[in-house]
């Protein structure tokens, strides 16, 4: 699978965990990569999947490194890298959101900051590691 396709079904699962629209939007722009918030998943998945293409054409009987096992190793990160986007993208909208009046009504508004915050307290490492948990616990 290349970068671009797993990123949007990863979009796509990602956004797919928050029942507010204006949420399911902004994960769902980050992981895609659309701004600029939080670490480049786009190149943790592209290394990843470079790294799974060069496994395959591994040698298994001369093998001198296991690529496959390094490719593995960066997939292990993607989810916890994908939390961390999630945690940033969050953190962003909780910034903005309340200027967001013109075009979402209040209930969205509100809806969009009580799911951000649940899921930020719900995951506390991603958010620090984000560096955005000072700012959202404050």
């Amino acid at each position: 699978m290349d970068a671009d396709r797993r990123l949007s079904t990863l979009a796509e699962k990602r956004a797919a965990e928050f029942d507010a629209t204006i949420c399911n939007n902004r994960v769902y722009e980050e992981i895609k990569d659309l701004h600029d918030h939080g670490p480049d998943l786009r190149r943790y998945v592209s290394v990843a999947e470079d790294v799974y293409d060069l496994s395959a054409d591994e040698d298994l009987d001369d093998r001198r490194l296991d690529v496959f096992g390094a490719a593995e190793s960066i997939n292990d990160h993607i989810d916890d890298v994908a939390n961390e986007v999630v945690a940033a993208a969050l953190a962003d909208l909780l910034e903005v959101v309340d200027e967001w009046d013109d075009v979402w009504d209040a209930d969205d508004i509100a809806d969009a900051k009580c799911e951000a915050r649940d899921w930020l307290q719900g995951h506390v490492e991603a958010a620090e590691r984000a560096g955005v948990w000072e700012e959202v616990s404050a």
